[in-house]
């Protein structure tokens, strides 16, 4: 029997891997679950035999061989990124990365001279934001053609499914010093959640969908917890976050307020709009439960465009290679909602 294309899913049985392993293996997909622990997908290969392998590996050392009979690698971890991204890139293998990191994705993007001499393809921005919310920026401004700005929106779920690095990266944010033209807190609407209060964050979306869209983008967070949001805020401008940094590290204080009773659920919202100086105005929504669910399927959707077609060679970001329409069409069936005009 032939086999056909198989992905290895670097960080396979974290709170994102898991999801893109189950929905990839689910369609008859091959995955290959690696990590230093693989121990820990054994669930994941017993509920699907024959389909799901484990491979031990360390993505800081690991050479060439990693790569071993795979199409396309998805990396769900933050770790030596580049690295592995130049291993795939350099030997034609596709690859899909989840990071929200501007520093992670901009050294991904000076990839892309590789990517095109080994005609490969990286995917960035693959996920909830960055990714869901590239592809409603992009649909914005293509429902509007005379933007002058795009205003993207997140909520997050104190109590969702958060893996450590995304509780990692949060406390990053929220303890790095406000950035000069980052704009101020604003009220939006959000579907299910009425009028609230969000605070500028820097998401990547604001460097990159800048670039891309050629239309400045102010991006900002809030919590499902009106009143955990006032508070964190609140002790980010006290400078609560960057001493905290400074007396224990990243690490530690992630952990340290990941165990905060904050309160909140597993509910999320993305929210972009779009205006221009008329006064026109254009905003898409997605909501749904679970943040690493929704990156898992984005990214799981992702590796199937990469397989069944050529989405052309070169470092891209999601909105560059996939189309709004087809996507959006995709996420109802797995508990997503689409709202128009939000």
């Amino acid at each position: 029997m032939t086999r056909g294309p198989t992905v290895l899913v670097v960080g396979g049985y974290g709170a994102v891997g898991r999801v893109v392993t189950r929905a990839l293996a689910g369609r008859g997909v091959p995955v290959v679950v690696a990590g230093r622990d693989p121990a820990r997908a054994r669930n994941l290969a017993r509920e699907h035999p024959g389909l799901v392998t484990l491979r031990a590996v360390d993505v800081e050392t690991a050479d060439g061989t990693l790569l071993d009979g795979s199409d396309v690698v998805v990396m769900c971890v933050e770790r030596a990124n580049a690295r592995v991204a130049n291993l795939c890139l350099t030997r034609g293998v596709h690859y899909v990365d989840i990071s929200a990191t501007a520093t992670v994705l901009d050294d991904l993007e000076r990839l892309d001279p590789v990517a095109r001499r080994h005609d490969a393809t990286a995917v960035l921005s693959v996920g909830l934001a960055p990714g869901l919310t590239n592809v409603l920026a992009r649909r914005c401004v293509d429902d509007l053609r005379s933007a002058t700005g795009v205003e993207v929106t997140v909520l997050l779920g104190l109590s969702g499914d958060h893996g450590p690095d995304s509780a990692r990266w949060t406390v990053e944010q929220l303890a790095a010093p406000r950035r000069s033209g980052e704009g101020r807190r604003a009220r939006v609407t959000l579907p299910g959640f009425g009028a609230r209060t969000a605070h500028p964050f820097a998401f990547s979306d604001q460097h990159s969908l800048t670039r891309t869209l050629g239309v400045p983008v102010t991006t900002r967070v809030c919590f499902d917890s009106a009143a955990a949001t006032a508070a964190l805020f609140g002790l980010r401008r006290a400078g609560v976050f960057r001493l905290g940094r400074r007396l224990v590290g990243t690490d530690r204080l992630a952990r340290t307020a990941s165990r905060l009773p904050l309160g909140g659920g597993d509910r999320f919202v993305v929210h972009v709009a779009a205006t221009d100086d008329a006064g026109s105005r254009v905003a898409y929504a997605v909501s749904g439960r679970g943040e690493c669910h929704a990156t898992g399927v984005v990214a799981a959707h992702v590796v199937e465009e990469l397989l069944r077609r050529n989405v052309g060679s070169g470092v891209r970001h999601l909105d560059q290679v996939i189309g709004a329409g087809a996507l959006l069409d995709l996420l109802p069936a797995h508990g997503l909602t689409v709202h128009a005009s939000a």
